[in-house]
């Protein structure tokens, strides 16, 4: 397994779609109800300052049956396509996919997990009247089982497929449809590897999250193991590259079999805190370790990055409330590797201390995303490596 595998990890004909009656369950104080179904491979989302929710649909890779571009991945054998998109749910519940046509990939049909487990269109942030979204991918593709010869973005993938180019980018969706390249990460990574520096020589980006904070930018990238910044003028550096860690391998044979492997840490979320320090979540790389993932703070400035809370399994995204609160997500709350598919929803108190769960186990399904509302209700994307059947839920925390 070479990255985070469940991860993950445009234009005309604009269909405005009445979203479905809400649904709505009461756990322990909190109150959940659904506000968008029928969507791709959800994952994060975030909501503007009128109160309309975007969510990122990672899409459902080549719907076409004839795909121009397939390779090897840690998702398996993937397909690309151009069917990764912005849903928008405005403040009267209506759904509407505000850009289509963004890369994504997935296993095709006659796969085991068809249209599931995509990895395309991922983070997204709203800054006034402006939305910013990250299209991952692709996450170290190969082909060639024999051995495993690595392809690259540009040239290959994008000469069979052009809608490949959009693969590890930051773009800005443009008022009426449509969107424009602000940042090519992928370029970044090809051209510099941070992370080949702590011990990971793949040309590997996959970006996931984004802040946008005064005209820069602050990208979290999974595949490069890296919280990078984007500039006023459009420079690029890496902020912070977070090194491996060495872990047990669970799938170890009697020597001479690794006993060992090296864990990535993969970041999947960047926010600002209240204190004006960026925070970043991770996932964890294989072996995926119960409790092994933490939340970092960060410089802005220098970089420099100390836990400032731990004890969390595969983390997928945080955010803050006005009170100094933080909120952190996790995809699989008894790690990637275990039976169970439930998420979890955390809160850290502002002062620190030991986390307090506040969903119910069984409430969230593979979550993938995770913000904060006007007024203090949280918005998370759940059954977020399926396709067809990912929604949004609002919840409640009275």
């Amino acid at each position: 397994m070479r990255r985070a595998s469940r991860v993950a990890a445009l234009a005309a004909g604009l269909a405005l779609v009445a979203a479905a009656p809400a649904g709505a369950s009461h756990k322990h104080g909190v109150d959940v109800d659904t506000i968008a179904t029928g969507l791709d491979n959800p994952r994060h989302v975030a909501v503007s300052h009128h109160g309309d929710v975007y969510v990122a649909e990672s899409g459902t890779g080549d719907d076409t049956g004839s795909p121009k571009s397939c390779f090897q991945s840690a998702e398996g054998n993937v397909c690309t396509g151009n069917t990764g998109a912005v849903t928008r749910i405005d403040r009267r519940g209506r759904q509407q996919r505000v850009v289509e046509g963004l890369a994504s990939f997935a296993q095709p049909a006659g796969e085991p997990n068809p249209r599931n487990n995509a990895i395309g269109p991922h983070g997204v942030f709203v800054d006034g009247d402006d939305v910013y979204v990250t299209n991952g991918g692709p996450t170290g593709p190969w082909r060639n089982d024999d051995d495993q010869t690595i392809i690259l973005r540009d040239p290959t993938l994008v000469s069979e497929d052009p809608v490949s180019a959009l693969y590890g980018t930051l773009l800005k969706l443009k008022r009426h449809g449509g969107y424009r390249v602000i940042a090519d990460l992928w370029r970044f990574e090809n051209e510099n590897n941070p992370d080949a520096g702590v011990g990971n020589p793949l040309v590997d980006s996959n970006p996931v999250d984004v802040y946008a904070d005064h005209g820069r930018f602050y990208v979290a990238d999974a595949g490069g193991n890296s919280v990078v910044r984007i500039g006023r003028f459009g420079g690029i550096r890496a902020l912070s590259v977070f090194p491996n860690i060495t872990m047990p391998n669970p799938f170890a044979e009697p020597p001479p079999a690794p006993q060992t492997v090296p864990m990535q840490a993969v970041p999947t979320g960047v926010v600002k805190g209240p204190d004006g320090a960026l925070y970043m979540s991770q996932l964890t790389g294989f072996p995926f370790p119960v409790g092994g993932a933490r939340v970092f703070r960060i410089d802005p400035r220098t970089g420099a990055a100390r836990v400032y809370a731990r004890g969390f399994t595969n983390i997928v995204d945080l955010d803050f409330g006005r009170d100094g609160t933080l909120y952190v997500l996790e995809m699989d709350n008894d790690s990637l590797l275990g039976e169970k598919t439930d998420g979890a929803l955390f809160a850290v108190h502002r002062r620190g201390g030991t986390p307090r769960r506040l969903d119910e186990e069984g409430t969230l399904t593979h979550p993938g995303g995770l913000a904060v509302g006007r007024k203090g209700d949280l918005y998370v994307s759940n059954h977020s490596a399926e396709a067809d059947v990912g929604e949004v839920l609002r919840i409640d925390l009275d």
